[in-house]
């Protein structure tokens, strides 16, 4: 049996007995943050509509969504880089709509990105000392050199996040999950009541996701800090959050526990799909395969003894690996294995390496980036680079390339404009919208729907799952099984092994630059000591 309950002009369907237990929690905590009537609007488009929340002290609430639901939004908004069009934003019973990001930050609100904001050129160590001098006022002193103000400070939010040993690398040597933690500990510089939290764990690891938001909970409890946060990674929002808030198309469509949400039919076919991205689900449970068209026979992608360097550090060491027609393969590994760095020599983007890179039987370890993509190998980077400043339709069309044959003659897989926005419908519901105004997510398709424009024979793709509703995560699933039926490889950096095991043929791990295990996607699901030793499961 439901029924409707009311605090103050929160609107939401619960369970009594949940009721009952969050009516308790807003009685015993003090509410930090409190959203009535929240709207905002670009053009005609309702980005976030008539939401309303509560937060109390020390709860997490995880908000949630299909991309381009006005998560980011939101956030924005409630950090003052957005003002809001309609509604109110209290913290701590103050109104913060009008305020600029540096009043609210000293008011007592942490903030860390979607995509990590820290200065790359600077050390760890320097990074959360400015964030720490800036919140004590102290970032234009010429009194002493800036290198001693508030380092042992710095070094012990360092500490509680596990980055003390990589205190004096810069943050461009590092990798991208770590660089996140860097950004979580300049977001704690002001000891903040309320925490935002734009997809923390994006690029983690299934066991360091769980440190880091077992860290952020137990900082809550200590610090009685409220933390608003959004992610993708179910595991995640179903173990470390009190309640769930989803949005769809900037509207609130379910609040409650996480059971509930779960549950929740809406919810279900708007965001979570059939979940087969965030479980164990055998495949053929879920998806279909389509009829393949090939036998993967011919190797397109042969690596031999690749070794690789940024600058002095070598990164990679004899690497050797290949991708037949028509095969996907997964590689995989903890953050700063190499697999970024694999793909990237693969592509001709990093200078100094060694060995063979030999593509439908032509070495192209000497060539540069623009000429291996004309031959037909694809590249989507885990950074999402677009170009903000040009539509969507703008961003593909610079994609574009002339359909391929195989060297057999076979007519190549071509694609359009059109076959894109069927793959993805939200990218066909704004082909003028500027890259810069999209979601992380949104961006994230329209990187992999450029990558396909130049109709590749073979497609690096480097997390493709990160950041995208697990909806979204099925609907790539089912587009690379489409692509493997028509002969298209694909060589898949990933820490998704759900999301592995439902597209892959074989996988390769990597252990520090180096080759660790090699085999079919089902010998490495069945290996339990590969997947607890290298990676972190």
């Amino acid at each position: 049996m439901s029924s409707s309950g009311r605090i103050g002009y929160v609107r939401f369907w619960v369970d009594e007995h949940e009721f009952a237990r969050f009516k308790g929690a807003c009685v015993t905590q003090p509410i930090i943050l409190t959203v009535r009537g929240l709207g905002k609007s670009f053009g005609g488009v309702h980005a976030v509509d008539a939401i309303d929340f509560d937060l109390a002290a020390g709860e997490l609430l995880a908000m949630i969504g299909p991309n381009g639901a006005g998560k980011s939004t939101t956030f924005n908004m409630i950090n003052g880089q957005l003002r809001a069009d309609r509604g109110s934003i209290k913290f701590a019973g103050t109104e913060i709509v009008g305020r600029v990001p540096r009043e609210i930050w000293h008011l007592g609100v942490g903030r860390t990105f979607q995509i990590a904001q820290t200065f790359l050129s600077l050390t760890v160590i320097e990074n959360v000392q400015m964030a720490l001098l800036s919140y004590a006022g102290q970032a234009g002193s010429g009194l002493k050199p800036s290198a001693s103000l508030e380092r042992l400070q710095a070094a012990e939010l360092l500490e509680k996040l596990g980055m003390l040993d990589q205190a004096e690398r810069a943050c461009a040597d590092l990798a991208y999950s770590d660089v996140k933690r860097v950004e979580l500990a300049m977001a704690l510089a002001n000891d903040p009541k309320l925490l935002l939290m734009d997809e923390p764990t994006a690029g983690m690891g299934p066991a360091e996701r769980q440190a880091l938001m077992a860290l952020v909970k137990r900082l809550a409890d200590e610090r009685a800090m409220a933390v608003l946060f959004t992610e993708h990674s179910m595991d995640v929002v179903f173990d470390y959050a009190d309640r769930m808030m989803v949005l769809a198309r900037g509207r609130l469509i379910a609040q409650g526990e996480p059971q509930t949400i779960r549950n929740h039919p809406e919810v279900q076919a708007v965001y979570f799909g059939t979940g087969t991205s965030f479980e164990s689900k055998p495949q053929t449970e879920v998806l279909e395969e389509p009829q393949r068209s090939v036998q993967q026979t011919q190797t397109l992608l042969e690596v031999k003894q690749l070794s690789a360097w940024y600058g002095y550090a070598q990164a990679l060491f004899d690497v050797s690996l290949e991708v037949k027609r028509g095969e996907v393969v997964a590689l995989m590994g903890r953050n700063g294995a190499g697999k970024s760095t694999t793909m990237k020599s693969i592509m001709g983007l990093l200078p100094k390496r060694t060995g063979q890179i030999c593509f439908l039987d032509k070495n192209i370890l000497a060539l540069a980036p623009h000429q291996i993509a004309a031959r037909g190998l694809g590249f989507v980077p885990e950074d999402r680079r677009i170009f903000t400043d040009l539509t969507v339709l703008e961003n593909l069309k610079t994609g574009r390339r002339a359909p391929r044959t195989w060297p057999d003659g076979e007519s190549a897989p071509v694609w359009t404009v059109q076959r894109l926005f069927e793959l993805f419908p939200n990218l066909g519901e704004m082909p003028q919208r500027p890259g810069g105004k999209m979601s992380g997510g949104e961006q994230q398709m329209l990187t992999v729907a450029r990558t396909l424009m130049g109709n590749p024979f073979l497609v690096l793709l480097d997390e493709p799952s990160e950041g995208v509703a697990p909806l979204i995560v099925e609907q790539m699933a089912q587009m690379i099984l489409s692509l493997k039926a028509q002969g298209v490889s694909i060589l898949l950096c990933e820490q998704n092994l759900h999301f592995a095991a439902l597209v892959c043929d074989r996988a390769y791990v990597l252990e520090k630059g180096q080759i660790r295990f090699s085999g079919s996607i089902t010998e490495l699901l069945s290996n339990e000591t590969v997947q607890r030793t290298y990676l972190s499961l």
